[in-house]
């Protein structure tokens, strides 16, 4: 069975992690993704380490089974280059700052004019209309922006960064949600339509939470005080003998009262609500039972036990976990004359259509000869557009 997206080409401008991991996803999906990039530069993604056999693991894992195109886009022979790709194609993807494709000639309402049906999705940081539209950003300000930052902090109130780029990858699978749902409306229409995606709405939306406890009762949500970051001893992080922590999130009283049972403090089942004194020594209580033991033996006693605690593992740890390995998070890819790798599994699991595992990682510019011939350019065309650098191969 074909994947979902087969017969669905996509022109992806992106690059870095936000915008390339959204096309992975339909890549996985069976998607034709054609990359285009700058002759020089590139994607700086190709740049991030760790690398192997001069291939970084980065890049790999956010590009893997795309075409790649070098073309010169501030060139009219590039821009020409690009409507005839955009001619051509389902989905347009591009994460310039407002303004840019306009620049290009690649904007939508020009390229809508050639393609109707054509679904473009600007995904970029703020969005296309509001104050700060053209500020640039990373994930780390846009988190910071929306309010994440501020109620991740630690016990002093410092905030901390979280460990991945939360508002990045978030916002990855806002786009591809996005560009399914206007492929969607043109079946119905006969039509596509202009999609803007921006990374700061979407960590506003991660915000929910502290947003509805803000709107219901005009507090200002403060870190570690809300029912999600640390206030109730239920829902905690806890140091283990050896250093390591657990995950407990013993929220309902069925689990609080069985997570007592076990510890072997029963008295506490009464107060996994109450005041600040009550809930500090509660916390107190549980700190000092779970330093009794180490990770490895907790994980020994509550291995059998309906509770919902989990250790905070290493990335190492996680890469060996049986259930990483039994849901195939990591399918290994062979890719084409290097190495073979575990590389990043599609996130959702299909029960008919097919989900795809690519593993060739284009070169920069590896296709452009193949898919300017695909257009209609000649080799000698293609020569002399390579010898002006409008085109790198």
């Amino acid at each position: 069975m074909p994947g979902p997206l087969e017969g669905v080409v996509v022109i992806d401008l992106t690059r870095l992690l936000p915008g390339p991991f959204a096309t992975q996803l339909l890549v996985n999906l069976g998607a034709d993704v054609v990359k285009v990039e700058d002759p020089g530069a590139g994607d700086y993604m190709r740049g991030v380490p760790p690398t192997t056999q001069g291939i970084s693991y980065p890049f790999l894992m956010v590009n893997r089974g795309k075409k790649s195109i070098a073309v010169d886009l501030k060139t009219p022979e590039g821009q020409e280059i690009l409507h005839k790709l955009a001619a051509r194609a389902d989905i347009l993807v591009e994460q310039f700052r407002p303004g840019v494709m306009e620049s290009f000639h690649g904007d939508y309402a020009t390229l809508s004019r050639m393609n109707p049906r054509l679904v473009y999705c600007s995904f970029s940081g703020y969005g296309q209309t509001g104050p700060s539209k053209g500020v640039p950003g990373h994930d780390i300000t846009f988190e910071a922006h929306a309010g994440i930052l501020g109620v991740t902090a630690d016990r002093g109130g410092r905030p901390v960064i979280p460990g991945v780029p939360i508002a990045d990858l978030a916002s990855a699978f806002n786009a591809a949600f996005a560009i399914l749902a206007a492929l969607r409306t043109r079946d119905r229409t006969g039509r596509g339509e202009f999609v803007d995606v921006s990374i700061f709405d979407t960590a506003v939306g991660l915000m929910v939470l502290n947003l509805a406890h803000f709107l219901a009762t005009r507090e200002e949500p403060a870190a570690g005080e809300t029912i999600l970051t640390g206030r109730f001893p239920f829902y905690d992080l806890y140091e283990t003998a050896d250093g390591r922590w657990l995950a407990v999130a013993a929220v309902e009283p069925k689990f609080w009262r069985r997570l007592c049972e076990l510890l072997g403090l029963p008295e506490l089942v009464d107060h996994q609500f109450g005041d600040g004194a009550t809930l500090e020594r509660t916390t107190a209580a549980l700190s000092g039972k779970f330093r009794e033991r180490t990770l490895e033996e907790w994980e020994r006693v509550l291995s059998n036990e309906d509770l919902p605690v989990a250790p905070v593992k290493r990335v190492s740890e996680v890469a060996r976990d049986p259930h990483v390995r039994a849901r195939e998070l990591f399918p290994v890819a062979d890719i084409p004359g290097l190495w073979k790798t575990p590389v990043l599994g599609h996130p959702a699991k299909h029960s008919v259509s097919e989900v795809r595992t690519p593993a060739r990682v284009p070169s920069k510019g590896e296709d452009t000869d193949a898919i300017l011939a695909s257009l209609g350019y000649t080799a000698e065309t293609i020569d002399a557009l390579w010898r002006k650098g409008v085109i790198a191969r």
